[in-house]
């Protein structure tokens, strides 16, 4: 390729600002913005114009003339010098109208203008461009045949990104800023999307009649309380959120305890307008109005990576239980043994329990019951201390859900059996 011919080429055809000339060769001198780039370029098609000049003094003036037009002060100057008489008529660049740096000015003050709406360290702009801006940058590398140049809408991310940053002093994060910026053109409009905060912690419930998460179903009017409610009631004012979504490591029932080191959750801030909060003082907050029934332990910032990796330690991780049951007929002694140690280590078979099949598919779970011990309290009252695979339906293994369940210590026992309260006493890794 002859670089100064190809100049010659594209700035006899049409004008071009600096920055869109520079644009069009910007892989080839990586270490100047576009605008210097094509300052540089016109600068050395008028030094080779102008040697010519010298050695051949009839030669036209036609580069000379568009680059003038362009806006290139050298050649204007020296038409001015050495052709008084040849009219000079400046002309837009045919990509942007000249009009590329208005464009960035304006995007950067409205960003900054949206910017001071919420606190963020992280941020990224994109950008929404006329489409015949584009097309008119595309039509340029392919009738040139141009291979070295990089996509307007790149160019301009860039500038506008660095401008953002140096004024607002925040880093420009392309994956996953706390805040993106999305700067429309077309209307002058920016719309911000502020990123969720995640946050982990555990909990430990410390009486029955608690839900994990609010009834979502059609009953709206449902007021059973719950912990994703009380975390709202503490965390939304403090980081300004819309709403808060929770992510548990599995889930307890409503009228099961959960003691022990508790069940590790994240808990998502959606839209949150204030992100630099002292996270020690928020466990406390939430335990000193919710402590008689729900703790939860000091949070930390996470991840939205961590939420699926959350999910699937769940069912991987060993739970014990307490489990409190009547029978309807007297367990001996020796019956207790037996069980124990039948159950201990058994594979057991579930078929989805009637309980969620509604929404929860039928089929069937393998799951195991690592250890299980049974011991008599009183007349036909029992207690049983069961270790067993994450995801496996202990309520069923008592009592053993008409037969869905096998095997269960009702069918080992051929007797019914009837819950009478139940807790978590330990989740591995909780």
């Amino acid at each position: 390729m002859d670089l100064l011919n190809t100049l010659r080429k594209i700035l006899v055809s049409i004008p071009l600002c600096n920055r869109c000339l520079g644009r069009q060769f910007s892989s080839l001198i990586p270490s100047y913005d576009n605008e210097t780039k094509g300052r540089m370029l016109k600068d050395l098609l008028f030094m080779s114009e102008k040697i010519e000049k010298e050695e051949r003094s009839k030669k036209s003036l036609r580069v000379f003339k568009a680059l003038a037009e362009s806006g290139h002060d050298y050649s204007q100057n020296f038409i001015k010098k050495n052709s008084p008489g040849l009219k000079i008529s400046p002309k837009p660049c045919y990509i942007c109208g000249s009009e590329i740096n208005q464009l960035i000015n304006k995007a950067v003050e409205k960003i900054v203008e949206e910017a001071s709406k919420a606190e963020f360290d992280t941020f990224y702009v994109g950008l929404t461009l006329p489409i015949s801006l584009e097309e008119k940058d595309e039509k340029v590398k392919s009738f040139f045949k141009l291979g070295f140049g990089e996509a307007l809408k790149n160019d301009l991310n860039r500038e506008i990104n660095q401008k953002v940053g140096k004024l607002l002093g925040k880093k420009v994060r392309m994956k996953r800023p706390d805040v993106l910026f999305v700067y429309d053109a077309i209307n002058n409009k920016v719309t911000m999307q502020i990123n969720s905060i995640f946050l982990r912690s555990s909990y430990r419930k410390l009486v029955g009649g608690i839900a994990q998460t609010k009834w979502r179903g059609m009953d709206s009017n449902d007021v059973t309380p719950s912990i994703e409610k009380m975390l709202e009631e503490v965390l939304i004012p403090a980081f300004k959120g819309r709403k808060l979504k929770f992510h548990g490591a599995g889930r307890e029932d409503v009228d099961v305890k959960m003691l022990g080191d508790g069940r590790p959750f994240i808990v998502e801030i959606i839209e949150p307008k204030v992100r630099n909060i002292d996270l020690n003082n928020l466990h406390l907050e939430f335990n000193r109005r919710f402590g008689n029934m729900v703790e939860v332990f000091p949070f930390t910032k996470t991840s939205y990576l961590d939420v699926p990796r959350l999910k699937k330690e769940a069912e991987r991780r060993r739970k014990t239980y307490r489990i409190i049951f009547e029978t309807e007929r007297e367990v001996s002694e020796e019956e207790l043994k037996e069980i124990s140690e039948k159950l201990t280590g058994c594979l057991i078979r579930q078929r989805t329990p009637l309980r969620v099949l509604k929404r929860r598919g039928d089929r069937v779970r393998k799951k195991t019951v690592y250890q299980a011990f049974f011991k008599r309290l009183r007349d036909n009252l029992y207690e049983a201390i069961v270790t067993c695979s994450g995801g496996l339906y202990v309520k069923e293994l008592l009592h053993g859900d008409e037969g869905r369940t096998v095997p269960s210590v009702a069918s080992l026992l051929n007797t019914k059996v009837k819950i009478v309260e139940m807790e978590v006493t330990g989740i591995e890794g909780g």
